[in-house]
């Protein structure tokens, strides 16, 4: 009777932590090094926050979440690591590339996951996204809508995720009007960029005063100063990352939405359940991780169920891969 009670206390045991989701790993301590710009972006690093404090909450686990920036001179000691004892690390952006190239080989029973860039070994998980498909979206929805006017697109720095999200913009106005003349511009040449406000402010100004009539932003939080042009210029903005309609509703006309509050929650719940697996994991408009957030008929006039039904199509047609959005790219998710 004692050996049976033992072991359906074993089952039972085993059976609650998976009712828990706690299978596979169970993680107690956790560091995040946010893009540039920090916390309260309404965009990049809020949606991190976001998939974090939903999977604590579902998943029933205490990550005990640190952060930390990229001009913190802590995460360049390794040793600061050793001493606080993480189990996963998740770098936001990609200058985190070379910091996790380096702490993931001396740390191999760490887990880490970076975002916007690829890091190889076993216990690195690097969450990609197809940001092209966002942009090609975003670029068809403003040709339609701009009906031949000039339209414009502001970056933070020329690197591969906000390339891309800018590649995929003319592309996909030019797939409605191959005339149409696109603006392009960007912030800075360092990842401070990212945190430039009146500089992106600036910029849009300029455009805006050229003749633009809308612009789609993948500035970070030096968007919001894109969002502040608009207002002022009384024109329209196209958000990045998170739905930022609300920032200022009736200029931000849509939004190019990368779900990484999703992404981040949905892979820590496999990871946790199931364990952790390393390597490249590919994110875009079939997985539901890039998207065009809901259109306002009633406030923007000039958006009628025709747009919305040839988005619907191109949407379609990216997923079915009948458009080749920027194929010579395509080697990155490989």
């Amino acid at each position: 009777m004692i050996v049976i009670a033992i072991i359906l206390i074993i089952i039972f045991t085993f059976a609650y932590r998976a009712y828990l989701g706690l299978a596979g790993n169970a993680y107690s301590k956790c560091a995040v090094f946010l893009a540039r710009g920090g916390g309260g972006d309404k965009g990049f690093n809020d949606l991190i926050a976001s998939g974090l404090y939903k999977t604590e909450k579902d998943m029933k686990v205490e990550l005990n979440v640190n952060s930390y920036q990229g001009d913190d001179k802590n995460i360049q000691d390794a040793s600061f690591f050793l001493k606080q004892k993480y189990d996963l690390l998740i770098g936001v952006g990609f200058e985190y590339e070379e910091l996790f190239s380096k702490l993931s080989k001396q740390f191999k029973k760490t887990h880490f996951i970076i975002i916007d860039s690829s890091v190889s070994g076993k216990n690195v998980a690097s969450l990609i996204f197809r940001e092209h498909e966002g942009g090609f979206l975003a670029g068809a929805f403003a040709a339609l809508v701009a009906k031949g006017k000039p339209i414009g697109f502001i970056g933070g720095m020329m690197i591969p995720p906000v390339e891309r999200f800018g590649d995929g913009f003319v592309e996909g106005a030019k797939y409605i009007n191959p005339k149409i003349k696109v603006e392009i511009r960007y912030v800075g040449k360092d990842p401070a960029a990212f945190a430039n406000k009146e500089e992106a402010k600036k910029l849009a100004m300029q455009l805006y005063k050229s003749g633009v009539l809308i612009i789609f932003h993948a500035a970070g939080a030096a968007g919001l100063g894109v969002i502040d042009a608009a207002v002022a210029s009384k024109k329209y903005v196209i958000g990045v990352d998170s739905d930022q309609s609300h920032l200022a509703p009736k200029n931000v006309i849509t939004s190019v939405e990368k779900r990484l509050d999703v992404v981040i929650y949905e892979f820590l719940t496999k990871a946790i359940k199931d364990g952790f697996k390393g390597g490249k994991h590919n994110f875009g408009v079939k997985e539901r991780a890039i998207r065009l957030s809901n259109l306002d008929y009633s406030k923007f006039k000039f958006i009628t169920p025709e747009v919305e039904g040839r988005l619907d199509k191109i949407q379609k047609e990216i997923i079915e891969e009948k458009i080749g959005v920027l194929k010579s790219i395509k080697n990155l998710y490989d």
